[in-house]
C-alpha cells in the first residue's frame, strides 16, 4: 500500500474534523478548512524551498492540532459535566459516600458481609448515577437557554455569631445524649413508664470496659462543654470552631467503632437495634463534620491577613535609594 499524498493526508485530517461535528456544518467546515489548510501548506512550502510533500504535510498537522481539538474550534460539543461544574460535582460526590451510607445501614446491621458491602456499593453508584443525570440535565438546559440559572446575590452574615439560645439548646442536647448512652435502661424505664425493663438495654461486659464505652463518654462530654462556652461567649473563635470539627469526627468514629466491634446490649434484638442505630447516628455524624470543613474551606475573611510592613533600604551615598 503506497504512503498517502500531502493533499490526502489533508483530506484525511479534515473528513476526521468534519464526523466530529453537526451534520448540518460538516459541509461548510470541511470545504473552509481543506482550503485553510491547503493555503498554508503552500506557503510553508514557498518559505522552506521544497515541494508541499507528505512530510511537510504531517508537520503542519501536528502544530494545528489533533482533528479533536479542532472540531472543537467550530462547535462546542455538550459535556455532561462542564469543567466549571467540576469542583461542585467533587464535593456532592464525596458529600454523598456518607448519606449512601446511611441508606444501606436503615434496617440492616452493618455486619462485615458480602450483602453489607453489595449495599454499600449499591448506593455509592447510585447516588454517583444522580449525580451523572442531576449534572447532565443542567448543562442540556443551559445550552438551550443560558439564563435559566442567574446568579442572585445573597445577604452575607458573620457565620461565627451565635443565637445564645439555641446554642444552650444545644448544650442541652449533647449533655441528654451523653445521659443516655451512659444509663440507657433507666431513661428508656422512666420515658415508658415502666414499661420497658431497664435491664432490657443492659450494657454487655465488653461493651463497658474501660477501653470501648469511656472514651464516647468522654468525648460527649467535651461537646457539652464546649457548646456551653460558645453559648455563654455568643460567638465561635478558630479554636473552638477546629475544636467543634474534630469533636464531631470523634463521635463519628466512635460510633462506627461501636457498630462494626463487638456486641453492645446483652438482649439479642436490643442490640441489633442499637447497632443499626450507632450506625446511621456515625453516618449522619460524618456528613455534619462534612459540612463544617467545607464551611471553613469556603471562609473568606473580611480583610486582608495583616503583612509585616516594608522596610525600605537606606540611602546609597549621594542620596540615591539603593537597588
Amino acid at each position: 500500500m503506497t504512503s498517502l499524498d500531502a493533499t490526502e493526508v489533508i483530506d484525511s485530517y479534515v473528513r476526521d474534523v468534519a464526523r466530529r461535528l453537526p451534520v448540518g456544518k460538516r459541509g461548510d467546515v470541511a470545504f473552509e478548512l481543506r482550503v485553510l489548510l491547503t493555503d498554508d501548506l503552500r506557503a510553508r512550502a514557498d518559505v522552506q524551498g521544497r515541494p508541499p510533500d507528505r512530510e511537510l504535510a504531517m508537520a503542519m498537522l501536528r502544530e494545528v492540532g489533533t482533528p479533536t481539538s479542532m472540531a472543537v474550534r467550530y462547535h462546542q460539543p455538550f459535556t455532561i459535566v462542564e469543567p466549571r461544574d467540576t469542583r461542585n460535582f467533587l464535593l456532592a460526590a464525596l458529600a454523598g459516600l456518607p448519606l449512601a451510607g446511611v441508606v444501606a445501614s436503615i434496617g440492616h446491621a452493618p455486619a462485615a458481609s458480602n450483602a453489607a458491602i453489595s449495599r454499600a456499593s449499591l448506593a455509592v453508584a447510585a447516588w454517583f448515577g444522580v449525580l451523572v443525570v442531576g449534572f447532565g440535565l443542567k448543562n442540556l438546559i443551559l445550552r438551550h437557554r443560558s439564563d435559566t440559572f442567574n446568579w442572585t446575590p445573597r445577604r452575607s452574615r458573620d457565620i461565627d455569631t451565635v443565637n445564645r439560645t439555641a446554642a444552650a439548646f444545644l448544650a442541652l442536647a449533647w449533655l441528654v445524649s451523653l445521659v443516655c448512652y451512659v444509663i440507657p435502661g433507666p431513661v428508656v424505664a422512666l420515658l415508658s413508664g415502666g414499661r420497658i425493663d431497664a435491664d432490657t438495654l443492659a450494657y454487655t461486659d465488653s461493651f463497658t470496659s474501660p477501653w470501648r464505652m469511656a472514651w464516647l463518654a468522654g468525648v460527649l462530654a467535651v461537646a457539652a462543654g464546649l457548646q456551653t462556652t460558645v453559648a455563654a461567649r455568643g460567638h465561635w473563635q478558630p479554636v473552638t470552631r477546629w475544636t467543634r470539627v474534630a469533636v464531631v469526627a470523634q463521635v463519628s468514629v466512635q460510633l462506627g467503632w461501636h457498630a462494626s466491634y463487638g456486641s453492645i446490649m446483652q438482649d439479642r434484638q436490643a442490640n441489633h437495634l442499637t447497632v443499626v442505630v450507632f450506625s446511621v447516628l456515625a453516618d449522619l455524624a460524618l456528613v455534619w463534620c462534612g459540612i463544617l470543613l467545607y464551611r471553613e474551606y469556603n471562609r473568606v475573611l473580611p480583610e486582608p491577613a495583616p503583612t509585616a510592613a516594608r522596610v525600605e533600604p537606606p540611602p546609597a551615598p549621594g542620596g540615591v535609594p539603593a537597588a
